[in-house]
């Protein structure tokens, strides 16, 4: 009966062992979600600003093509009075 009962308080030693360890492995789970969840908002606010930042370069470039399309045509009037 004795050996019995060690048996069993072996056993249940273990399980409130296991349980402790699965617990603390729960516990650390919000952190890690709350890790993960931080990391994704960044990485939306940094895509953002990407998109900012890019059609600030369209934008620019739109200008360029401008400057470029009038330079274009002064050098054609210019050519064409030169010819005159």
């Amino acid at each position: 009966m004795e050996q019995e009962f060690r048996v069993f308080k072996d056993n249940v030693d273990a399980w409130i062992k296991q349980i402790r360890k699965e617990f603390t492995a729960f516990s650390d789970l919000p952190s890690v979600v709350n890790e993960n969840t931080e990391n994704t908002q960044h990485n939306y606010e940094l895509i953002y600003e990407l998109k900012d930042e890019i059609e600030e370069l369209k934008q620019e470039i739109n200008a360029l093509k401008l400057i470029q399309v009038v330079s274009l045509q002064k050098m054609k009037r210019e050519r064409k009075e030169n010819i005159s």
